[in-house]
């Protein structure tokens, strides 16, 4: 999937049919990419906004949105809009990396065959995921500020040691639900310091699965209503941020070193 920058550099090019909405999303894109508490709630409310402009039926003829191209789009804006967020969280951590759609493994596992025993390291594609690059299996010592965040692709021998992995869903359904939080118990139990967790702009679910799954201090609902009438829920997105924060003081310490 493009990141959201991606599709709105597309859109700029000249000559580009969607050149107009490339100027809209990039000015929404800019509300958030330097997110503060001034500008929390004001942030959230501009993605939804900008949300429900792209679900409406005469924005996606007017600048020719099909239903895979309209899905991906709001998916990578919900990432971008996250990833504002992880930055602020770990700004005070400059050896903390950000990765979008890479694979994160999780972890090292022995699998028996015939009496013989090999090592396997199953991973899986994170939405988003904040740790240290590994090469050759060691930390990369270097600064975020060295790279071009987030991180997008891994070199041969390169991997992720994540603290913190987000799974993000603009409508997440019941399966989807069942399928990260199958997914969260093998990430921590391979990586037991990491925070998995799924982030959900609205739902259509049973919120009472949630409780029963025990599953409420990793799982996050950011608004509630339709595509075209979202209502931000300003509450539940300052719990993420403290989660995110608490999650990377507990595991990093006050003063940020790696590990």
């Amino acid at each position: 999937m493009l990141t959201f920058t991606e599709y709105i550099d597309s859109f700029l090019e000249v000559g580009n049919p969607r050149y107009e909405l490339g100027l809209y999303l990039g000015q929404c894109k800019e509300s958030w990419d330097d997110l503060s508490k001034d500008n929390f709630r004001s942030s959230l409310d501009k993605f939804i906004e900008c949300y429900g402009f792209l679900g409406q039926k005469e924005t996606k003829e007017r600048f020719e949105i099909s239903q895979n191209r309209a899905r991906n789009l709001v998916g990578s804006m919900m990432q971008d809009w996250l990833i504002a967020l992880c930055k602020k969280a770990s700004i005070n951590y400059p050896k903390v990396l950000i990765f979008t759609e890479v694979r994160v493994p999780f972890g090292k596992y022995p699998l028996w065959e015939g009496g013989t025993v090999e090592f396997g390291v199953p991973s899986e594609k994170s939405d988003i995921a904040l740790g240290y690059l590994l090469r050759g299996g060691k930390i990369f010592d270097a600064l975020s500020s060295d790279f071009d965040l987030p991180i997008k692709k891994l070199e041969k021998g390169e991997s992720v040691l994540p603290v913190i992995t987000i799974n993000s869903k603009i409508r997440v359904s019941q399966g989807e639900f069942f399928d990260w939080l199958g997914r969260e118990t093998l990430m921590t139990k391979g990586n037991p310091h990491c925070f998995s967790i799924q982030v959900c702009l609205r739902k259509e679910m049973d919120l009472k699965i949630v409780e029963v799954a025990q599953a409420e201090d990793k799982w996050f609902l950011l608004g509630s209503g339709t595509e075209k009438n979202v209502i931000p829920n300003y509450g539940e997105t300052e719990r993420l941020y403290n989660s995110v924060c608490s999650h990377l003081e507990k595991r990093l310490g006050q003063n940020p070193t790696p590990y």
